[in-house]
């Protein structure tokens, strides 16, 4: 799993025409943070290179680079690292899994709102807000018809994957597949087509081959329950900035008591569970579907 516990910041100049200016990356280690110090150096290196030699810096997709996040808490199973938790950009804890499949499937966006494709109106909605939303108006009657479809997806999955079990639950924007009846490597053909085949969002898909793990959101996003985005992120820059965060993170704890992650619909296919997808289970579980509120 690419979740790094050090990290650090580098710099490199670049002289341009009117003025000098710097490239700034970050590395990330599990190692130390004179490791993450030297990757974040080179990113740096590079990056400069290229712009001297008139390229633009490579822009890494979210999907394509290590996601800078604060480990919270780790478990093993059998001597190894079986899943990590950890505390998003926005604030909310993430549970890495590093063979146990997760499959988000979200419920497809309304095409076109005033003229914009929905994505490109919640874009830049959130670029004023600072919050990003799903800005899809779906019908009751259009949601049960898309509910039939996902259920029956996979129901068909499972039918037709002889062994195959899996977990159901409800989220806040489609659906979540846990698999339970094997472990799965992240990055192998074999899984992209599985998660494929559920209907996950691409951008997913290629997030757990690029962080060599799966994800699932495990407390409510913070917009979904009036709260706007905590200051900064991590690493923080000084303890100043870690203060402000602690202070946002303990309003967001005490505002998201109230909702819930996800709902769980029922279990389909084989009901054997396998040891390390068994912890799994109870890790997300104590957390995602604590509380009877909205799904948030």
């Amino acid at each position: 799993m690419k979740v790094y516990r050090y990290w650090a910041k580098a710099g490199e100049p670049v002289q341009d025409d009117d003025f000098p200016w710097n490239v700034v990356c970050y590395g990330g280690s599990d190692i130390s943070v004179e490791a993450a110090l030297a990757e974040a150096t080179e990113r740096a290196r590079a990056a400069a290179v290229a712009i001297r030699e008139g390229h633009g810096p490579q822009r890494y997709a979210y999907s394509e680079r290590p996601l800078r996040e604060e480990i919270i808490r780790e478990f093993e199973f059998d001597g190894d690292t079986a899943a990590i938790i950890t505390r998003n950009a926005y604030g909310a804890l993430i549970l890495n899994t590093a063979n146990v499949a997760f499959a988000d499937i979200d419920y497809p966006a309304q095409e076109y709102s005033n003229g914009l494709p929905q994505g490109c109106l919640a874009a830049i909605l959130g670029l004023f807000t600072g919050s990003f939303f799903e800005s899809s108006q779906v019908s009751q009657e259009d949601r049960a018809d898309q509910d039939t479809v996902i259920v029956d997806r996979v129901r068909e999955m499972v039918s037709r994957l002889e062994g195959l079990g899996v977990r159901l639950y409800r989220t806040s924007n489609g659906f979540r597949v846990l698999v339970t009846s094997q472990t799965w490597d992240p990055v192998s053909s074999e899984t992209t087509r599985l998660l494929e085949d559920f209907g996950s969002d691409p951008m997913y898909v290629r997030l757990c081959r690029s962080q060599q793990c799966f994800r699932a959101r495990l407390t409510p996003k913070p917009y979904r329950c009036e709260i706007e985005n905590p200051p900064g992120r991590f690493p923080w820059p000084d303890d100043v900035a870690e203060q402000a965060f602690r202070q946002w993170e303990q309003r967001y704890q005490q505002e998201t008591q109230g909702y819930s992650t996800c709902m769980f619909i029922g279990a389909f296919g084989a009901s054997d569970l396998d040891p390390v997808a068994e912890l799994v289970v109870r890790l997300h579980d104590g957390i995602a579907c604590a509380g009877e509120g909205p799904l948030a």
